[in-house]
């Protein structure tokens, strides 16, 4: 199961990696009057909105199964 985790941890790096060159490339190509490339830029950015929550959320899941499947922390033998 920890190579499964790893194989999404890989893909959500990779995702996030390119959610972040879309996103600084986009400010160039803002158009600056309003028309079908304004509406075309707009919804590019609510793509890459739509995806960073997506990535948020996958993060969220992976955080949750790793702390599944971690093994109880040992108790600390004797009484205090």
């Amino acid at each position: 199961m920890a190579d499964q985790f790893l194989e999404l941890a890989v893909h959500i790096k990779l995702a996030s990696e390119v959610v972040v060159a879309a996103a600084e490339r986009l400010p160039v190509l803002r158009p600056d009057e309003p028309g079908a490339a304004a509406d075309a830029w707009s919804g590019i950015m609510d793509g890459l909105i739509a995806l960073n929550i997506q990535l948020g959320l996958m993060e969220q899941l992976l955080r949750a199964a790793v702390r599944q499947s971690a093994p109880a922390p040992a108790r600390l033998s004797g009484s205090h």
